[in-house]
């Protein structure tokens, strides 16, 4: 079995200049990766074909986490797997694939695909995942996620940048179909093929742009207040004369009382 020469390092360590990766900083607490899985190291690679399963890459380091992000604007190259966001932040996330297997075998991956799913819905933190798929590789998928953070604690959304998507190895550095972060796309050492041979100089990237947004939280809706209900006044000053029945007898009584009375105060002057 062979090992890696200085050769094939050095194309490596050339591959990481071109992508703008630094050795990252990981965080393996919260993120996964699957499904388990024979590992290899640099000096013992793979027997057949297997991918990201190195877990001593003198670039990416555990190649079982592979995928990873940094913001764009920063003043370094530096990636991680659990990253804080912020409002308007715009994000690199780079999967990374390797066929593992030994260069002296030729053995070359065939049908090779990428699938990136990016968080849906608004949450304070959330997970992405990465795919690496081969129709002769064992096993046929592997996996990874990372995570994403709110400094501010308020949730957000990430939003895919559209045509940002691109192929990274030593011989290529093209645009990618959007369907990576879709139902998935090709890739290829070369290109678009699905075809990758076994040894780190034919490794490579993918890269997409994702933005942050933060979901305002709308303020929350006062209590309607309980109407007080307003006191009733009685009016103050003299009542209305009672003009029921009983006082209009009265009224025709009275009258009839003094004209009789007239009547014969009347009769006796005339007497």
């Amino acid at each position: 079995m062979r090992t890696f020469s200085s050769k094939r390092l050095a194309g490596l360590f050339g591959l990481a200049l071109v992508a703008g990766i630094a050795l990252t900083a990981v965080a393996y607490a919260a993120v996964t990766w699957g499904p388990s899985r024979s590992t290899f190291t640099w000096a013992h690679p793979a027997t057949y074909i297997t991918f990201n399963s190195f877990t001593d890459n003198p670039v990416w380091g555990d190649e079982r986490f592979f995928i990873k992000a940094r913001d764009v604007s920063a003043g370094t190259s530096t990636y991680t797997n659990s990253i804080k966001v912020s409002d308007n932040q715009e994000l690199l996330v780079t999967t990374f694939f390797h066929n593992n297997a030994d260069s002296s075998l030729n053995l070359t991956a065939t049908g090779v695909r990428a699938k990136i799913t990016l968080p849906s819905g608004s949450n304070s933190s959330a997970e992405a995942r990465a795919e690496i798929s081969a129709d002769n590789a064992n096993p046929t998928t592997v996996f990874s996620t990372m995570d994403f953070t709110s400094t501010s604690g308020q949730p957000f959304t990430l939003e895919y940048v559209p045509g940002s998507a691109r192929l990274i190895t030593n011989y290529v550095n093209t645009s990618l179909s959007d369907a990576v972060v879709g139902s998935g796309t090709a890739i290829g050492t070369s290109g678009a093929d699905g075809k990758v041979q076994g040894c780190a100089q034919f490794s490579g990237y993918v890269t997409i742009r994702a933005k942050v947004k933060v979901t305002p939280i709308p303020p929350p809706t006062p209590p309607t207040p309980t109407p007080t209900p307003i006191p009733t006044t009685p009016v103050v000053g003299k009542s209305l004369p009672d003009t029921g029945p009983g006082s209009i007898a009265a009224i025709f009584a009275g009258v009839s009382a003094l004209a009789g009375a007239g009547h014969y105060i009347v009769a006796r002057r005339r007497g």
